[in-house]
């Protein structure tokens, strides 16, 4: 071969080998630089882990401390409910008491008669469930 085609082609290889070379460490450096993002991104998503981890016992608390506020109102809601149930409670009794002192013979006619349709209830309901049969 002409020595200037042999200087030819060993430039040709050199550049050739070059070339491959700057690819090679472009590749490198490509996978440096996806390795490094990688890594960043894990730590932000770690990051952001422990921000969750560490508020959720101040949101567990807070609603604790709501479900409890919300207890306690009801428990106060029916301890209120409860101690008017007694007060009318009371004034029914006291207005009964009255009455019965007032009216006896009427108070126990309508005892009577309360406690006859109760009876017949009663005995209605219990016939019908020993028959099977619960029409109207």
């Amino acid at each position: 071969m002409d020595t200037k085609v042999k200087q030819a082609v060993e430039t040709a290889q050199d550049k050739i080998d070059a070339g491959v070379d700057t690819a090679q460490q472009a590749v490198r450096n490509t996978a440096d630089a996806v390795a490094l993002s990688a890594h960043r991104a894990e730590a932000s998503i770690q990051d952001g882990l422990s921000q969750v981890r560490a508020a959720i016992p101040a949101h567990l608390s807070r609603a604790a401390h709501r479900a409890e506020d919300m207890a306690r109102a009801g428990i106060d809601k029916a301890r209120s409910a409860g101690h008017q149930v007694a007060a009318r409670a009371q004034q029914v009794g006291a207005s009964t008491t009255a009455y019965v002192r007032e009216k006896p013979t009427q108070a126990l006619l309508l005892a009577a008669a309360a406690g006859a349709v109760t009876a017949v209830l009663v005995g209605w309901a219990t016939r019908r469930r020993a028959d099977g049969s619960y029409r109207f």
